[in-house]
């Protein structure tokens, strides 16, 4: 029986194509002007793009918005992005509202819908994927433009290095290898605190192609709390450790100490990032995440690409 009758596994493996393209639609576009700050508003698959910006950019200081209204710290000296992949997210659309009365600057990324009326200077991205499936399209777009505009620091090697990096059938058998470890456990991602949410998207993308619970934490926090939780009755949780042979010494003798110590309550297994400049390292893991998240899915026979408790949730929402 095919699970996968939306073809998921062909967007997985046409992926590196889709950066490529991304940061081309990125460098067409300008921003003039100087900023104090950088606001990513979006939610979900549209959202994380913000996540991973403020852990890329140390320059200034990005605040990622998931949620209706914008931060009093957000202003006309602010940069607002806006991010909707349908276009027709409410919380978004209410940011951009908000935006516009507070006169902050605009740009908006979109495939369509409300967003691209309300902002006609927005920044049309391919319809027909999933928000999840289209993170080239909303985020690298994102960082190509923001690097175009000298808003951020250069990222001209690091998106080179991630185009280059990005191999579906290296990171795609990994990911296959990690499923069948993951098979009928909840895993929880562990990495340092800088691919922190590289690890949440990870989770993210086996909660919405697996249909099944997972979680994540960083390092060194997890020391401080969340490692104490692990006992006898741990026995269907199997831990992904992201090694990471650029986190720091400490970060290193952490995970190191942590794995022995849990390898005695819990499964423990590793995905090895790979990559040099931090953009690439974190697009390598999700990658390899949505290949595990893909094998999961077939493995608890489910289709990948419905979420329909989400669908189900805006029809009450609607009602």
């Amino acid at each position: 029986m095919t699970y996968d009758k939306e073809n998921m596994i062909g967007v997985l493996d046409s992926f590196p194509k889709q950066c490529e393209d991304a940061a081309k639609i990125g460098r067409k576009f300008k921003i003039k002007g100087k900023f104090e700050s950088i606001a990513v508003c979006g939610m979900g698959g549209s959202g994380i793009g913000g996540d991973l910006l403020k852990s890329l950019v140390k320059d200034i200081p990005v605040y990622p918005i998931h949620d209706y209204n914008l931060p009093k710290y957000v202003n006309k000296k602010s940069l607002v992005i806006l991010v909707s992949y349908s276009g027709n997210t409410e919380e978004t659309i209410s940011c951009f509202k908000e935006a516009k009365k507070k006169r902050c600057r605009i740009f908006s990324i979109t495939s369509g819908g409300k967003l691209s009326e309300l902002d006609r200077n927005a920044v049309i991205v391919p319809k027909g994927y999933q928000p999840r499936n289209a993170i080239g399209y909303l985020f690298i777009t994102m960082v190509s433009m923001l690097s175009s505009s000298r808003i951020i620091p250069n990222q001209s090697a690091a998106i080179k290095e991630t185009l280059g990096i990005l191999n579906p059938k290296l990171c795609g058998r990994e990911g296959f290898l990690l499923a069948k470890r993951l098979k009928d456990k909840i895993p929880v991602f562990y990495s340092s605190e800088e691919m922190a949410m590289a690890a949440y998207r990870i989770k993210t993308a086996v909660n919405e192609n697996s249909k099944q619970p997972a979680f994540y934490h960083y390092f060194p926090e997890m020391n401080h709390n969340e490692m104490v939780g692990f006992n006898k009755n741990s026995a269907r949780i199997t831990t992904v450790f992201m090694i990471d042979k650029k986190d720091s010494r400490h970060i290193q003798k952490r995970m190191e100490i942590t794995k022995r110590l849990l390898k005695e309550k819990v499964d423990v297994c590793e995905l090895e990032v790979k990559g040099k400049n931090l953009l690439a390292r974190m697009m390598y893991s999700i990658y390899v995440g949505d290949y595990i998240s893909y094998y999961l899915a077939l493995m608890n026979r489910e289709d990948p690409t419905p979420v329909l408790l989400v669908e189900e949730f805006k029809k009450l929402l609607k009602g």
